[in-house]
């Protein structure tokens, strides 16, 4: 007599939900999570302060690359700093 053992298939595998963590709030128009920004302090378009240190960091990069012109840019939503836009000056 040889031993056989009939085995059944696998169960398919369930999908893994993720945990929807209820502290997260995302900007819709430039998807970045705007309780994470806040509690790390992101420069905000409407604080005085926080857009001069914008400026500021514009400034300094000018000055440190004279053929480039800086720009903060703003979300229209949220209105936290998504970027700085950099233009280079080609010499032809």
């Amino acid at each position: 007599m040889s031993d056989t053992t009939l085995t059944s298939p696998a169960p398919p595998a369930k999908k893994k939900r993720r945990a929807r963590n209820s502290k997260t709030k995302i900007c819709k128009t430039c998807n970045q999570d705007i309780l994470a920004n806040e509690m790390r302090g992101m420069f905000m378009s409407h604080d005085t302060y926080h857009q001069l240190r914008a400026k500021d960091h514009c400034k300094e990069h000018e000055f440190k690359y004279n053929d480039h012109k800086c720009k903060p840019i703003w979300c229209d939503e949220c209105r936290y700093l998504m970027k700085y836009e950099i233009q280079i000056k080609l010499d032809e």
